[in-house]
C-alpha cells in the first residue's frame, strides 16, 4: 500500500515536471548569443517592426493619453507592455537564475490620473510566476500580459486594461503615419547606445471607461511609443526627461534629454517636430531650450521631480509653460526603476496637452 502510494506520488511529480518543462519550452526563449542593435544600415520598416523583436534586449509599447466622459470629466492614461531578457545573476532566493524559468520577462503598467479630484491610480503585472500568462507576437503587433493586452496593425490599436477601480477599453485609429524618432528611427542615447523608436503621435478614438463599476463612454486621443534595442543604461545614463505634447494647431513634439550623473543633459540630447500635416523635422539639443520653473518633492521616495517647465522652439515660434496638471503622479514600480509620469498642461503661443516621464531622480537609483 505504502509503495503504491509513493509510485503514484512519483508519476504525478514526474508529469509535472513534464508539463513544466513543456509549458518552458513553448513559452521560453532562448537568450540571444548576441543581441541585436539598432543602426542605421538596417533602417526601421512597417509594418514588420510593429511586431515583436525576441532578438533585442528590451523592447516596450506605450500609450499614454486622455479621456473625455460624456459629463465633460477628464482623466490621463498610461498603458505599457515591456518585454526584457534578464541577466544570469537576477535569482530567485538568490539561488535559481531567473532566466531558466521565464525569459524575456513581460511586465506591463496600467495608471488612470482623475484630475477633477486630482487622483492618482497605478497598477503593475509581471509573468512571473505566470509566465506562461504573457507574450508577444513576432508575425504581428500583439501583446499581452494576463488579460491587459493591446494588438492592431496599419495605424489601427486595441487597448484593454483592468485593475483596481478603473477598467479601460479603447479602439483607436492614427491620423498621421508613424514617425520615425531620429534618423532611420534610430534613437542616439550617447554612452548607452542606440535604440530603435516610432510613434504614432496622433491617436483618437472611442471606448469605455468603468469607474467603480459604472460604465462612461469616452472619446479618447493618445500617442504611442515603440522603442526596441540592446542599449546600456547602468553606468551610462542617469536618467531622462521625455516629453509628448499635442498641440491644439495638430502639431506635436518630442522632446528626449538624456542625463548623467551630475544633472547634466548630454549632446545626444534632442527630438522631434510633427508638422499639422504630417511631416516630421528632427531636433538637436542646440534647437530648443528647456527650464525648470518648478519642483515636487515626493512624500514617498524623496525624489525632487521638475513639475513646470519652460520650452522654446524658436525656428517653429514655439514659446510655452508646460505644467503638470497635479504632482502626485509618480509611480512606485515593483519590477524596474520608481518613476514620474503625470498629464499636463501646455500654454503659451499654442495651448495644448501632454504627458512627461522623468526617470532617475529617486535617491540611490541608478
Amino acid at each position: 500500500m505504502v509503495r503504491r502510494l509513493i509510485l503514484t506520488l512519483l508519476t504525478l511529480l514526474l508529469l509535472l515536471a513534464a508539463g513544466v518543462m513543456t509549458a518552458l519550452f513553448i513559452f521560453r526563449h532562448s537568450t540571444p548569443v548576441e543581441f541585436q542593435q539598432a543602426t542605421a544600415s538596417q533602417p526601421v520598416s512597417f509594418t514588420r517592426d510593429e511586431a515583436a523583436h525576441f532578438d533585442a534586449q528590451t523592447e516596450w509599447w506605450y500609450y499614454t493619453g486622455f479621456l473625455t466622459g460624456e459629463d465633460g470629466q477628464s482623466y490621463g492614461f498610461e498603458v505599457v507592455f515591456f518585454k526584457a531578457y534578464m541577466p544570469p545573476q537576477v535569482r530567485i532566493g538568490n539561488v535559481l537564475p531567473l532566466n531558466l524559468l521565464s525569459n524575456p520577462i513581460y511586465f506591463a503598467h496600467f495608471a488612470v490620473s482623475d484630475e477633477a479630484v486630482q487622483e492618482h491610480a497605478f497598477f503593475e503585472q509581471a509573468s512571473f510566476p505566470a509566465f506562461w500568462d504573457a507574450g508577444a507576437r513576432d508575425d504581428r503587433y500583439r501583446v499581452w500580459n494576463g488579460d491587459w493586452r493591446a494588438w492592431g496593425g496599419d495605424g489601427e490599436h486595441h487597448l484593454r486594461a483592468a485593475a483596481g477601480r478603473y477598467a479601460l477599453r479603447l479602439d483607436l485609429d492614427s491620423a498621421k503615419p508613424p514617425i520615425l524618432q531620429g534618423p532611420q528611427g534610430v534613437e542616439d542615447m550617447g554612452q548607452a547606445g542606440t535604440s530603435y523608436y516610432y510613434s504614432y503621435t496622433d491617436l483618437s478614438g472611442v471606448g469605455l471607461l468603468y469607474v467603480d463599476g459604472v460604465r462612461h463612454v469616452v472619446q479618447a486621443t493618445a500617442w504611442m511609443d515603440h522603442q526596441w534595442g540592446s542599449w546600456k543604461v547602468h553606468g551610462a545614463l542617469a536618467g531622462w526627461d521625455w516629453f509628448s505634447l499635442r498641440l491644439d494647431d495638430d502639431s506635436q513634439v518630442m522632446l528626449l534629454s538624456f542625463r548623467d550623473d551630475e544633472g547634466n543633459v548630454q549632446p545626444e540630447s534632442g527630438g522631434t517636430w510633427i508638422a499639422a500635416d504630417g511631416s516630421s523635422h528632427l531636433l538637436s539639443l542646440d534647437d530648443y531650450t528647456l527650464e525648470t520653473l518648478e519642483v515636487w518633492t515626493s512624500p514617498d521616495t524623496g525624489a525632487i521631480y521638475p513639475i513646470k517647465w519652460h520650452v522654446t522652439i524658436p525656428d517653429y515660434g514655439l514659446d510655452i509653460v508646460v505644467e503638470a496638471t497635479f504632482p502626485e503622479q509618480e509611480l512606485a514600480t515593483h519590477l524596474g526603476p520608481i518613476y514620474w509620469e503625470g498629464s499636463v498642461t501646455v500654454d503659451g503661443t499654442v495651448d495644448g496637452v501632454g504627458y512627461v516621464e522623468l526617470i532617475g531622480y529617486v535617491p540611490g537609483s541608478e
